[in-house]
């Protein structure tokens, strides 16, 4: 069985990245400044990437406050709530408080926003192994208070990502459900529009689609589960919330090799729960170190 590794979501930042945040909200360095330190941290992430000989990654996402904060505010019609407690963790996002959904605005250069750093939403690496990143759009929902109605923003929501698809010439794009959901028909067109990775959290027994065309790979917790809808079924196991580093994993997949050719390995959560020096030293342990 080969395995193919895959690290996506929010990369903690280095401590000069840190350090350039605090002068940046004390206003002591330009939000251009800050916008070419990003852009110099992308870069080394990337050559650390290489030399983990990692297949996929996404974007690290330097510049994202939480998962959804810049996707809400690029978005009219969309203005940031109280502070919300992620899942069961000690990190925070601010929910979106969404009511008539208007125009997707600017998302490819530079741009100040609010209560965040500026975009590009994207800073990317030009290797065939980069995924955009994007947040699932049933959590997306779940994760905001809503003033209007939540199937017809589902809908809007989704032609937003075919815009952003579009736009940006997203060749291969990851989407990640941080929520148990099951309705993911709504990502059949995105399938047609580029290569689509999904992770998904928890049991979704009902899942369904209606397209001949598969996604790239659903990276769960149960790959049997998802197996006939994608290419390559992928398992989250790299755990992004201990410190501890795994050697075994290798020995972990071993019973699967009887029953997939290939099978996509990738962390669990967001790296950005753990220190930066743990997180690099983990990108080295997807395939077992080889």
């Amino acid at each position: 069985m080969k395995l193919i590794s895959l690290l996506y979501g929010i990369y903690p930042r280095s401590e000069s990245l840190r350090k350039a945040y605090g002068k940046w909200e004390k206003g002591k360095i330009s939000s251009i400044e800050i916008s070419d330190k990003i852009r110099e941290e992308s870069a080394i992430f990337y050559d650390l990437t290489k030399e983990a000989n990692l297949d996929y990654f996404t974007d690290p996402l330097f510049n994202w406050y939480d998962l959804i904060r810049p996707v809400a505010l690029s978005i009219e019609g969309i203005t940031l709530g109280p502070l919300t407690r992620y899942k069961e963790t000690n990190t925070f996002y601010r929910e979106p408080i969404i009511g008539e959904t208007g125009k997707l605005n600017k998302i490819d250069e530079f741009r100040e926003i609010d209560a965040n750093p500026p975009l590009p939403m994207f800073h990317k690496d030009h290797s065939k192994s980069y995924l955009y990143f994007l947040p699932g759009i049933n959590s997306f929902i779940k994760m905001s208070s809503l003033r209007t109605d939540a199937l017809n923003l589902r809908q809007k929501l989704k032609d937003i990502y075919l815009e952003m698809v579009g736009r940006l010439k997203m060749e291969r794009l990851l989407i990640y459900e941080p929520f148990e959901s099951e309705n993911f028909e709504i990502y059949d067109d995105l399938i047609d529009a580029t290569s689509l990775f999904l992770v998904v959290t928890g049991k979704s027994g009902k899942f369904t689609s209606g397209r001949k065309k598969k996604f790239v790979s659903i990276i769960s917790d149960d790959p049997y589960t998802f197996n006939e809808f994608c290419e390559i079924p992928g398992l989250r196991i790299v755990d992004a919330q201990t410190t501890r580093i795994d050697g075994d994993i290798l020995l972990k997949v071993k019973d699967l090799s009887d029953n997939f050719d290939r099978l996509i390995v990738a962390n669990t959560e967001s790296f950005d729960f753990l220190p930066r020096s743990i997180a690099d030293k983990k990108l080295f342990s997807f395939k077992g170190g080889e």
